[in-house]
């Protein structure tokens, strides 16, 4: 009994010292819970204590003494800003970030700037801006609201299994450009809002560059059967279709429709405008093959190649070869009682690509692009123009007899599936329109598009909502470009001039430094034809501008080159350029006896491209770059060790300085040349003879001597 009331004594007495503790605090002050995360309002000083107990018990006359200190913090400040600093904070809202009203705070100075921090400088920022695009506390509420705020735009819902979509359209454009309208572009962008959703846009192909028609934001707005945020199969494709069809019933019929291999976006085309020719991104398309090249995964595409499909365009295509013998045909050859040489090759369903070395990725992706190029406007180097299924014809067979002299049948398969076969082709091949050739090639326009979008507008948030983002096209980026769309239209040359007539000013200026090194005969030789403006060089064939200097050389010299270059136009069909300064010289004339397609002997031997018919940039002309930007012309030599000369000196200067972080950056970007320096030190310490077509990473180590 002693020990249990000594135990009932002990933990009475503490629970008496512990509501007293608690009750002997200050009931004037802010609890830390009420005033935790309160930004809006001032910091209240309080204090905070610890209790240090010290207890001693006494047997003999049965007591408990305790001793309770308190030691007390100090008490904090007053963490609010001032009002000059809400002031200063205020008058640069609308014209700077927060890091750059931070850093003028830090430079003026005003009463209380001390005590003021970044994150704060961001809180009061955001807080004014939200007054002028925040309607509702749900973000999809407050854009329905913004949106209708705004007449000069239309809105609409849609909603098809687990999606939901807010699409707006622009009249203003729309109804200015109906007529015009011969290509269109369509694409999708991540990352501009806080909730996940996508946002597709539709622009329209004006004099080179694009004018915005219609935005759409997507969302998974309640999860599938399985529990999982995906949307459902063909979701995506139905809100698409939902999103097209205004464009269709305003009036907007075109020719081309640009898109990246997105299924959803081309099934949704389909539907919309059944007789539009699609046209797959020119970047998007080679960096799809080339990835797959380098991709050490296995292909399973095998597994989907049908060889008696291959052969109907390919006629002596060998069916057993690389294919499994429960795709090929039922008969002989699928029991191995045909005459075929791969007939008792086994085929692993699954594997790696053939193609492991870099000059035959290159190779591929080269063939490639004549296959994209080629069409029945522009004559091979025979002078030949061809029909846009023996175009298909020819270039599938090309392909296949690459692949089969290399014994490459998962590359063939692959190919096959995903590029060749009928029902592919016609998503990236321009012969298939035989009428036209559409002005874009890829869907940079769009890229940059979402570029100015992000990098102009948007980067002064942290994942903003998407009642942010609405109000930003609306008030930022859509009337921008449609002052651009009225200045391009009207020929305000000083307001808004596209930006492709830069390149190709630097283009027609050096293949025209080039015509006094041109043989006479090249014409010949090549098929000039200037008065269609084609031309059976290879250069020609993949050029941006559809230009060469063979064209050039029949042409009278330019007399006035400013306007010129101002309101020289493309056209979809030959002659590709016009323009009244575009004068054929007497012996091209039409009439003249000079002929100069007159057809050359059929024995003559084809000669190889020389450096002058191949164009330098053709490979990164259409790279994912602003469109705002041009490629610098490739300087010449002298001029190119000069600048790596500069480049070395420059590394070595800020070295010097310590700057870890330029070294960091420099050395990452020159990593191709280090490579081949490191690869001609292999040769030059290599003592028997190298193999030409040694799996080198660098291009050039190949040519060192």
């Amino acid at each position: 009994m002693k020990g249990g009331f000594r135990f009932w004594h002990r933990k009475t007495i503490w629970e008496n010292l512990t509501y007293k503790y608690f009750c002997s605090q200050d009931s004037d002050r802010v609890p830390p819970s009420e005033a935790k995360g309160r930004r809006d309002t001032p910091r209240m000083e309080r204090y905070q204590c610890q209790s240090h107990l010290t207890f001693r018990p006494s047997f003999e006359d049965r007591t408990l003494t305790i001793i309770l200190r308190h030691t007390y913090h100090t008490p904090y400040f007053d963490r609010q800003l001032s009002s000059a600093v809400l002031e200063f904070i205020q008058a640069r809202n609308a014209i700077s970030t927060p890091a750059e009203i931070y850093r003028d705070l830090q430079v003026a100075q005003p009463k209380g700037w001390e005590l003021a921090t970044s994150k704060q400088v961001y809180y009061q920022w955001q807080q004014l801006n939200s007054n002028v695009w925040r309607r509702d506390p749900d973000p999809v509420i407050s854009a329905q609201s913004l949106l209708s705020e705004h007449s000069e735009y239309t809105s609409s819902i849609y909603f098809a299994a687990n999606l939901r979509a807010i699409a707006f359209y622009i009249p203003n454009s729309i109804n200015a450009l109906t007529s015009r309208i011969k290509e269109l572009v369509i694409d999708a962008t991540f990352g501009t809002n806080n909730a996940g959703m996508d946002l597709f846009a539709v622009l329209a192909e004006l004099d080179g560059t694009g004018v915005p028609l219609a935005y759409c934001f997507t969302e998974i707005h309640k999860d599938n059967a399985k529990g999982e945020r995906r949307a459902e199969p063909g979701a995506t494709t139905a809100i698409l279709d939902q999103f097209l069809r205004p464009l269709q019933a305003s009036g907007c019929n075109p020719t081309f429709f640009g898109s990246d291999k997105d299924f959803s976006e081309i099934e949704a085309i389909r539907q919309v405008w059944p007789n539009v020719t699609i046209q797959l991104c020119f970047w998007h398309a080679r960096r799809a093959i080339r990835t797959k090249l380098t991709s050490s995964l296995q292909t399973k595409t095998q597994a989907e190649y049908k060889p008696l499909e291959a052969q109907i365009l390919i006629p002596d295509l060998e069916i057993c070869w690389g294919s499994i013998p429960t795709r090929r045909p039922n008969g002989d050859h699928r029991y191995g009682r045909c005459s075929c040489p791969s007939r008792l090759v086994d085929i692993v369903p699954q594997g790696r690509m053939e193609t492991s070395r870099g000059d035959e990725q290159d190779t591929v992706l080269d063939i490639f692009s004549r296959h994209y190029n080629s069409h029945p406007l522009i004559p091979d180097q025979n002078g030949t123009y061809r029909s846009a299924e023996q175009i298909h014809r020819a270039c599938a067979t090309e392909m296949y007899y690459w692949c089969k002299s290399r014994n490459y049948f998962r590359l063939w398969a692959y190919l096959w599936v995903n590029w060749y076969q009928p029902n592919q082709w016609p998503l990236w091949a321009r012969s298939v329109n035989e009428k036209e050739i559409p002005v874009l090639k890829t869907t940079m326009i769009i890229e940059s598009h979402w570029r100015k979008i992000k990098h102009d507008y948007l980067h002064r948030f942290n994942r903003p909502r998407i009642d942010l983002v609405i109000w930003v096209l609306v008030s930022r980026s859509i009337p921008e470009g449609l002052t651009r769309m009225q200045s391009l239209l009207q020929g305000d040359h000083r307001k808004a001039t596209a930006s492709w007539r830069k390149g190709f000013k630097k283009e027609w200026k050096k293949k025209t430094e080039r015509l006094d090194s041109l043989e006479p005969d090249r014409i010949q030789y090549y098929h000039t034809d200037p008065v269609r403006w084609t031309c059976g060089c290879p250069y020609f064939l993949t050029s941006r501008f559809l230009i060469c200097k063979h064209i050039l050389s029949c042409y009278e010299p330019i007399s006035d080159p400013v306007d010129f270059f101002r309101t020289i136009q493309r056209r979809r069909d030959s002659p590709f350029w016009t323009h009244q300064q575009l004068v054929l010289q007497p012996r091209y004339q039409p009439g003249e006896a000079t002929n100069i397609q007159s057809d050359i002997n059929s024995s003559c031997e084809t000669e190889d491209d020389n450096e002058e018919d191949i164009d330098l940039a053709a490979e990164s002309e259409d790279r994912l770059v602003d469109l705002e930007d041009d490629l610098e012309d490739v300087e010449d030599i002298d001029g190119f060790a000069s600048d790596m000369q500069l480049a070395l000196d420059l590394f070595q200067e800020q070295r010097e300085k310590g700057n870890r972080r330029f070294m960091e950056k420099f050395i990452a970007t020159n990593a191709s040349n280090r490579t081949l320096v490191q690869e001609v030190k292999i040769l030059q310490n290599q003592r028997t003879m190298r193999r030409t077509w040694a799996a080198w990473k660098h291009p050039a180590t190949m040519y060192y001597s």
